[in-house]
């Protein structure tokens, strides 16, 4: 076969030559996956020895596809090859399963190795033996009974591929999507290869120049990467874009990681200090201006005078936001006093604002030290031992959202009714059940602030796991007496740092 790289795209050429025998790909869609994964089948048959009886399964979501994929695709990599093949377009048919009446397209090389092209029917697969690639797995109706007839087939050396985009009309709980959760979380105790293309992948790894090259021949104008990207998401709604172009399947119907009745009985009519942060440092400056004020312990002490708090921090630097909750305790329920959003701030902003907390407050608190946030969570721990500590969110996040709900389900959380984006965060944290029976936990969009994944939750929940910590049960929670803000009726515009809100203004929130 001709080299790879004169047709592929490094993420195309990654798949073709991964030889792993559990392999699966969520994808965007058009990104040539499809046209990669046909040409590993033409290889894979090619490289085999005369008189083989190698097959190759492909499982396409209906028939128009399942032709496709060889009068399409396989006859175009046979033609580079040079190689004759019977069947190429596709008029072998033939009987795969007399019972169930169940026919494929079938080409044949001259060494005995096929290519079995046919429906997702599962019933298909029994008895069977060989490679198995599963194409658009998410649209199938029934993709658990799909993956248990064929996972076996391989079980004598044979490969399992399975390669999808999200159904837009599906959720994040169907097989597909809980499967691709369950591998991600912990990819190398998984067994499985594990590939990811989004859209903006496939556009820094220089696909908006290959379709330039197409558009060429057609005489049509060259687009610029942006413009690409535009027409992508033009016409589309946020979740349908997330679904088919950003491997991320759309919101579950299903259930939520803390039950509606539980965040409803939680609202309540009163006032929070909201402070919303965006970075407006230049290059080189060491800190973002704009937060400046938040820097001093006196701030804080004004902000919330009465009482011992709680807080966690769930740290971002770009993308997501970067968020701080803030808990006061009274008579054993805990009370939001505070949540501070910061976006696109630098890490030492975020750590000068830490620290002016736990100076002017009498507070303690944890931040997510995983990863970028670990030194900064390091630093903090040393300057305040013992009331600050970093948690590795990676190995305690079951941990930390089941203490979190437990709160929420035994009434001893408080959160105020606007604004709307607290209640929202917190519905869009997911549960489900992988396929091996584990509880497992994703972020969702939220509905209000779309820059959220779920940062608010888990901010909420680490300030719940830090009052769980032995390290800090030394320090006992006083009363806090819940102070409202913006009594003059001054209006605070969106954008500016502080947010208050009157008791006569909120409203209920809904929407979900």
């Amino acid at each position: 076969m001709t080299s790879e790289n004169k047709y592929f795209l490094d993420y195309q050429v990654n798949w073709i030559l991964d030889e792993s025998d559990k392999k699966i790909y969520p994808k965007s869609r058009r990104v040539g996956i499809t046209y990669a994964t046909s040409y590993r089948c033409v290889q894979k048959c090619l490289k085999k020895p005369n008189g083989t009886d190698f097959k190759q399964w492909v499982s396409s979501r209906d028939k128009v596809t399942a032709q496709e994929f060889i009068t399409d695709y396989v006859k175009k990599w046979c033609k580079v090859a040079n190689v004759a093949a019977r069947g190429l377009e596709g008029d072998d048919v033939q009987v795969v399963d007399e019972k169930s009446g169940i026919t494929a397209m079938v080409v044949t090389f001259s060494n005995g190795a096929r290519i079995i092209s046919l429906t997702s029917n599962p019933l298909a697969f029994a008895g069977k033996g060989g490679d198995i690639l599963l194409d658009e797995m998410d649209l199938h109706e029934d993709q658990e009974t799909l993956f248990n007839m064929a996972k076996p087939c391989t079980m004598w050396g044979g490969q399992l591929e399975i390669v999808s985009a999200y159904d837009p009309k599906g959720s994040d709980d169907t097989f597909f999507a809980r499967l691709c959760a369950q591998i991600e979380s912990d990819i190398p105790a998984s067994g499985w290869s594990y590939h990811k293309t989004t859209i903006e992948d496939g556009i820094a790894s220089g696909i908006v120049e290959k379709i330039n090259e197409i558009r060429a021949t057609a005489g049509r104008e060259a687009q610029s990467r942006d413009a690409f990207l535009a027409d992508c998401k033009k016409g589309l709604s946020v979740d349908a874009f997330n679904s088919q172009y950003m491997c991320i399947p759309n919101r579950a119907s299903g259930e939520s990681a803390i039950r509606y009745n539980d965040i409803s009985f939680a609202k309540k009519h009163y006032a929070i200090a909201f402070l919303d942060v965006t970075g407006n440092a230049d290059a080189g400056d060491p800190i973002d201006p704009c937060a400046e004020a938040y820097f001093e312990a006196d701030f804080w002490k004004t902000l919330l005078p009465h009482g011992e708090y709680v807080f966690g921090w769930d740290i971002a630097r770009k993308g997501d936001l970067s968020a701080i909750w803030i808990d006061g305790l009274t008579s054993g329920v805990y009370s939001l006093q505070s949540l501070i959003l910061m976006r696109n701030c630098k890490f030492e902003t975020q750590r000068r604002i830490v620290a002016a907390i736990l100076t002017g407050l009498d507070a303690i608190g944890c931040g997510d030290a995983t990863g970028l946030g670990m030194s900064v969570c390091e630093t903090l721990e040393d300057e305040f031992k013992g009331r600050f500590f970093g948690i590795n969110f990676a190995s305690k996040k079951f941990e930390i959202v089941t203490h979190f709900a437990t709160i929420f389900e035994n009434n001893l959380q408080e959160i105020p009714m606007e604004p709307a984006l607290i209640a929202a965060d917190i519905y869009a944290e997911k549960k489900s059940t992988a396929t091996n029976g584990k509880m497992i936990f994703r972020e969702t969009q939220n509905a209000y602030e779309p820059a959220s994944h779920c940062d608010i939750f888990m901010a909420g929940g680490l300030a719940k796991f830090t009052a769980f910590q032995e390290v800090v049960m030394a320090c006992q929670m006083a009363p806090v007496y819940t102070r409202g803000y913006g009594d003059s009726g001054e209006k605070i515009q969106r954008g500016e740092p502080m947010k208050n809100y009157r008791e006569e203004q909120l409203s209920v929130f809904g929407g979900y």
